[in-house]
């Protein structure tokens, strides 16, 4: 009996080309397994496409092929003709041979979306300052500012690891030291840092080059990039296919692959912009141009696949930037780029008021990257409020029965309710804050180990324990907010504090 395989990712596709299917089939099988583990694949898809008939052994064969695939390895059949699918249900084998009528169903199950990217390998980007981020990043990389309860940069790792890929290479810079903590977070996942910056002893100083040019020293330095890789910014939430995007890149043959989103004309100006033609390959860039001026509404949303090919011989001096210098030089010299044009949900972090708005689109339930619930040591419990909208409630939260809470709102772990307070949502009052008596907030969100004197009304503020600022002016430009702390609030003393920091973003460490 013959068969046909070859690898997606890593998944190894194998074809039956035998029209009967005997018991014959059993040692080809196993050939089979042997060949694709040895090239280091745990999965396995067999495609019944070909099969018209299926004897008594050679369903058998299936049977014990399937029991002694092994332990950690996935195996499933598709494909199959009315015929053969009728004779496997019929003999009640479908308990022991899993099944899926297509390809692509079996691509969508989780089992194999986990190993379709399995031995490639993704760059987050996180080494820059953050400065439109600011007062946020003043303590904390933006990577690393919370999200209820989590990171930002751990969202983007897990969902990395939804298709396989744990090999994550993170270029630590500015306030790095932070960034090497969530090695603890995330066991399963092999995190390799390559730091820009260094620790005297003294502390920390962030020393960042470039991204294009942190691209052309792993390569040149490390040789990272053997194959199509991820590059990434750690600054977004997203729920892109990253396994349908390298799929495409790889039919297409591009050197390049960006993936992108369409903005309103009038955000242009945000955001790097490129012109396309009708097959999606890039004609030209244009970095943030005003709305009257922008060539198209096709946003740069700053996740790349790079072939090994265009990451050799690049310029190794520092200040080299991806979007600025690497991209315009590949196009210059003919190289194809790219566009991945299929809608996901960006979530984009490029100010404070983005980082407000997410987390009150999360707790209105409008956000498919983030929910409350999705933090299950922190977030346990849901209840609906006095207007109809969801109160998000930490099972350690302490809420009095006496204070109001109108939703949607969302009370972070260790945080105390005391009596007399209204909430008015949308609010989100992180870990471990302290809520006194008498107390009004609305339409605001409170960083983590913030404490509300008796009293204070806080309304339309980002606010922590030592500053705050109306949030929706905090759009990355020159304002004239001032950063100073809200009458009658503060940092609690650092023996009740129930948040570690400074992992915590606005706190005062």
């Amino acid at each position: 009996m013959l068969t046909n395989q070859y690898d997606e990712g890593g998944i190894t596709i194998l074809q039956l080309v035998s029209h009967r299917l005997t018991a014959s089939a059993l040692p080809h099988l196993m050939q089979a397994r042997d060949q694709m583990v040895g090239r280091g694949r745990h999965a396995m898809l067999v495609d019944l496409s070909k099969t018209r008939s299926l004897t008594n052994a050679g369903l058998g064969a299936l049977i014990e092929f399937s029991a002694d695939f092994g332990t950690g390895r996935t195996l499933a059949f598709c494909n199959a003709l009315p015929s053969v699918v009728d004779r496997i249900q019929g003999s009640g084998a479908t308990a022991l041979i899993s099944y899926y009528t297509s390809k692509s169903d079996a691509l969508r199950d989780k089992r194999f979306q986990s190993q379709r990217l399995a031995g490639s390998k993704a760059l987050i980007l996180c080494a820059g300052t953050g400065s439109r981020m600011a007062p946020l990043t003043d303590a904390s990389p933006k990577p690393m500012l919370d999200l209820f309860g989590a990171p930002l940069i751990s969202h983007l790792i897990r969902h990395l690891s939804q298709f396989g890929l744990n090999d994550i290479l993170l270029n630590p810079g500015y306030k790095g030291d932070q960034i090497h903590d969530i090695r603890t977070s995330h066991p399963a996942q092999r995190l390799h840092f390559f730091a820009e910056g260094r620790d005297d002893g003294e502390g920390w100083h962030g020393a960042p080059v470039g991204s294009a040019s942190t691209l052309a020293q792993l390569q040149q330095r490390h040789r990272v990039f053997d194959t199509d890789s991820f590059v990434l910014c750690g600054d977004a939430l997203i729920d892109i296919d990253l396994a349908d995007m390298m799929q495409a890149h790889r039919e297409c043959g591009a050197a390049v692959t960006i993936a992108t989103a369409t903005v309103p004309l009038a955000d242009t100006s945000k955001y790097g912009i490129l012109r396309t033609n009708r097959t999606g390959r890039v004609l030209a860039f244009q970095e943030k141009p005003q709305p009257d001026h922008a060539l198209s509404t096709l946003a740069n949303t700053g996740i790349y696949i790079f072939h090994p090919s265009v990451l050799t011989n690049l310029p190794c001096h520092d200040g080299q930037d991806i979007a600025t210098h690497l991209l315009p030089a590949i196009l210059a010299r003919g190289g194809h780029i790219q566009s991945y044009t299929k809608p996901f949900e960006w979530v984009d972090m490029g100010c404070p008021r983005d980082y407000v708005r997410a987390h009150f689109n999360a707790i209105r339930g409008h956000l498919k990257t983030l929910c409350p619930a999705d933090q299950i040591h922190h977030c346990a419990a849901l209840s609906p409020s006095s207007s109809g909208k969801t109160i998000w409630l930490a099972s350690d939260a302490k809420v009095s029965r006496r204070a109001a809470l109108n939703g949607p709102c969302y009370i972070g772990p260790g945080t105390s309710i005391a009596p007399g307070v209204t909430i008015n949502g949308p609010c989100v009052i992180g870990a471990g804050c302290r809520v006194e008596a008498g107390c009004l907030i609305s339409d605001s969100l409170l960083l983590p180990n913030t404490w509300v004197r008796s009293g204070a009304w806080i309304d339309g503020q980002l606010a922590g324990p030592d500053w705050a600022i109306p949030y929706t002016n905090a759009d990355g430009g020159f304002t004239n907010f001032a950063k100073v702390p809200l009458d009658r609030t503060g940092p609690l003393p650092e023996n009740e504090r129930k948040v570690s920091l400074p992992q915590i973003a606005g706190s005062s460490a």
